[in-house]
């Protein structure tokens, strides 16, 4: 337990025995002197005069001493705080029995500064093996890239023993340190590296903190590689189950009718002109329908054809007032129609953005086209409205919002509606979505939605 002002010898007698020994000490030495002031004019007693003076100076000698013994007393105790060093303070008898107290004082004091170092190294050990044995990796170094600290995780991770400066590492990490040197504090980033043919894809956190006076940045590492091939995998089998799934319902009507028309062809042709009228329309209305199917499932191929080569950005200043405005005029008369409203907010008016200008217009094309299909599927006397919203936040980054207050988006389809090929509309393609999200990831912006059934939709843009 820590000890308490209260529990350290009190002030006033610790300070009264020591003045009491001064006062005596000086006492004797004015009665000394005078003594011998007296003596020397008064008498011719020399032998007791040099006695008195020898006397006297005894006298001097130990006050001097006992003073300074004192002041060696403080001066011990305090370089044995300065350097946490353990020193024996039980000897302060030779001082006389007046700092017996501050002797003991002086040793649990000594014995609380001990206590705290050993808290402290206790602490610092089960933190380094902490450390030591997370399994993400850290790493920590200063302004000029020497390297303070590295934790076995990271070593594994990197492939390296041992490192003293981000300057050592090899070509190969050269995507790593212009990440660590370039990235914003608590900023997450992906770097991907080649080391002995082998591909690390590494997710990096950076923050700063100050040890011994200097400024110290702690990078996190993690190899995302086992997450990111699981995630694939995992979005490979959704395609390939709506792949199939759709090629499925076209082939299997397909080749159902191709062999119902082969067993009409493989009979006899009948002699009857009714009956030979039957068989060519049926023949017939089979052929129509196996080439519409086959409509139907090139059609679907050209889509994932589109979805699938989505060009890159090129990328220019894009005025967003400019592009709502295009938006709301491209809809403004099918909106007329339809009895919905648009209105359009963008604060600052003068915000702009990096982008494509072509695929964020279709981007906002596909989004402003559900609204309306959701606002077509309410009520008459129920309100339409679209409202397109861009505003910036107070740290920068950009929001634009399309809402609508149509009939909204099932629960249950929240999770699937980014999915390609998957749409709640009898007569949709399912890739406007799909298609839109993969446009704003070119341009290193996000797409979330929120819904709320009966009350509208809003899908959230952030730049």
């Amino acid at each position: 337990m820590r000890r308490t002002k209260a529990t350290y010898p009190t002030k006033p007698r610790l300070m009264g025995n020591f003045r009491i020994q001064i006062v005596a000490r000086i006492f004797l030495l004015i009665l000394t002197l005078t003594t011998l002031i007296w003596l020397s004019f008064s008498t011719a007693l020399y032998a007791t005069i040099v006695i008195l003076s020898l006397l006297s100076i005894g006298q001097i000698w130990a006050l001097i001493h006992f003073v300074e013994q004192t002041n060696r007393h403080l001066v011990r105790f305090l370089e044995s705080v300065k350097y946490g060093d353990t020193v024996n303070m039980s000897n302060g008898a030779r001082l006389g029995a007046s700092f017996t107290e501050l002797t003991e004082a002086f040793s649990a004091v000594v014995q609380d500064f001990e206590r705290i170092r050993r808290e402290k190294e206790e602490q610092y050990l089960a933190l380094q093996t902490i450390l030591h044995h997370v399994s993400i990796g850290l790493l920590s170094f200063d302004a000029e890239g020497n390297v303070d600290f590295i934790n076995p995780a990271a070593r594994h991770i990197l492939g390296i023993t041992n490192i003293y400066s981000l300057k050592n590492l090899g070509k190969e990490y050269q995507p790593l340190t212009e990440a660590l040197t370039k990235s914003a504090d608590h900023d997450i980033i992906l770097v991907k590296l080649v080391i002995n043919d082998e591909i690390l894809q590494l997710a990096l956190g950076k923050t700063y903190f100050r040890q011994r006076s200097k400024e110290l940045t702690l990078v996190s590492l993690q190899n995302i590689v086992s997450e990111l091939e699981e995630q694939e995998i995992v979005a490979w089998q959704k395609l390939i189950r709506v792949l199939t799934h759709e090629i499925m319902n076209s082939i299997a009507p397909i080749t159902s009718l191709a062999q119902t028309v082969s067993g009409l062809l493989a009979d006899d042709f009948p002699d009857d002109a009714a009956e030979q009228s039957e068989l060519i329309t049926d023949i017939r209305h089979a052929t129509e329908t196996i080439a519409r199917r086959s409509e139907g499932l090139l059609a679907f191929v050209e889509n994932f054809r589109k979805l699938s080569r989505i060009p890159e950005p090129d990328f220019g200043v894009v005025k967003l007032h400019e592009l709502f405005a295009r938006i709301e005029l491209l809809f403004g008369a099918q909106c007329a129609e339809k009895g919905i409203v648009v209105e359009r907010s963008v604060e600052p008016q003068t915000l702009e953005i990096i982008g494509d200008a072509a695929l964020l217009e279709q981007v906002f094309i596909n989004l402003v086209q559900n609204a309306i299909h959701a606002l077509i599927a309410k009520p008459t006397s129920a309100p339409k409205k679209i409202i397109l919203l861009a505003r910036q936040s107070p740290t920068g980054r950009m929001t634009i919002d399309v809402q609508d207050t149509g009939t909204g988006i099932l629960p249950e389809a929240l999770d699937k509606i980014f999915v390609p090929f998957f749409t709640t509309k009898p007569d949709g393609s399912g890739i406007g979505l799909s298609f839109a999200r993969q446009v704003l990831r070119k341009h290193g912006a996000t797409m979330t939605v929120s819904s709320e059934l009966e009350k509208g939709t809003t899908f959230h843009i952030r730049f």
